[in-house]
């Protein structure tokens, strides 16, 4: 299904056409489609507030205006701080990109109307489930599991296999059988990470099983087909789906919280950073990641299951 237009008028959208060309060096999709999404509620609110101005004739107090009352849903408990910075980087993005002196003049934009310093304090990162919880969660699926639900069958191998893996929930969904491989003891686990670079994660024989619980397919199949359209769950529809067992178990649940509950029981069990970071997929480390993920028997994953 091809991604929503963002709403506007014809100017308009051949500069966010544009934009969104360029927003990633690689031109990652998963990037292109995180801007989009947030552009398109600063569109919304420039049509719902100003219809008669483009976005090139938006200036600081107007956009300043934006930003306000972007914090009151936040003040309100109702947005988080993290949204809250990405939705404007997002169209501070869009503007610095527009008023470049290359680009301007074509353009129309001076400058970048958003205000300095308007970020928020937040968490980096989201809070760890506790392993009473993760046990908790995955029960309530095993219960409808035994029942005969096939989709809890399948929900069961999405949850403990995010947090067996560590992975994003884009590189999830994009596992087909291909990236499976199985090995005389366990296997590894093909990922394809931000910046479309791979990955490779070694796992343990019982995380194989796992995987392979789903009944293996074609090389090509996926391993998440969605059942509303041709191809793998979206990220939205995963996310949704451990939304519901989280409520089902009274814990808060969500991919992302799957990844850093990963990293965080793995430190506890004594995996080095390194191995840690080469197994999440981090850029950050310079060689040493590159030094670590050389090592093709060793990953974060073998020590939680």
């Amino acid at each position: 299904m091809p991604p929503r237009p963002v709403p506007c008028s014809g100017g308009d959208k051949l500069l966010l056409k544009r934009f969104l060309e360029k927003c990633s060096r690689t031109g990652s999709k998963e990037t292109q489609d995180g801007y989009r999404r947030e552009l398109r509620h600063f569109v919304r609110w420039r049509d719902r507030n100003h219809p008669h101005l483009h976005l090139r004739e938006l200036d600081p107090a107007l956009v300043d205006d934006w930003v306000s009352q972007l914090r009151e849903p936040v003040a309100a408990g109702e947005l988080m701080p993290r949204s809250f910075n990405r939705r404007v980087s997002a169209v501070s993005a869009l503007y610095r990109w527009a008023s470049e002196p290359t680009r301007a003049a074509v353009t129309g934009v001076p400058r970048n109307p958003i205000p300095r310093r308007t970020g928020m304090s937040a968490p980096k990162l989201a809070k760890p489930l506790a392993e009473s919880d993760l046990t908790s969660v995955l029960g309530v699926i095993s219960a409808a599991k035994v029942r005969g639900s096939a989709i809890a069958a399948r929900d069961y191998v999405m949850v403990r296999g995010s947090y067996l893996l560590g992975c994003r929930v884009s590189e999830l969904c994009r596992l087909r059988w291909e990236d499976i491989e199985p090995l005389d003891e366990g296997g590894n686990v093909r990922l394809l990470g931000k910046g479309s670079k791979p990955r490779t994660i070694r796992v343990s024989t019982d995380t194989l099983k796992l995987f392979e619980s789903l009944g293996r397919g074609e090389p090509g199949d996926w391993l998440f087909p969605s059942n509303k359209r041709n191809g793998p769950l979206t990220r939205q529809a995963v996310a949704a789906r451990m939304a519901m067992w989280g409520q089902e178990a009274n814990v808060r649940l969500h991919p992302h919280r799957c990844r850093h509950t990963h990293a965080t029981h793995a430190i506890r069990r004594g995996v080095d950073v390194f191995t840690l970071s080469a197994t999440l997929g981090h850029s950050s480390t310079g060689t040493t990641s590159h030094y670590v993920l050389a090592e093709h028997g060793e990953s974060s994953s073998l020590k939680l299951g």
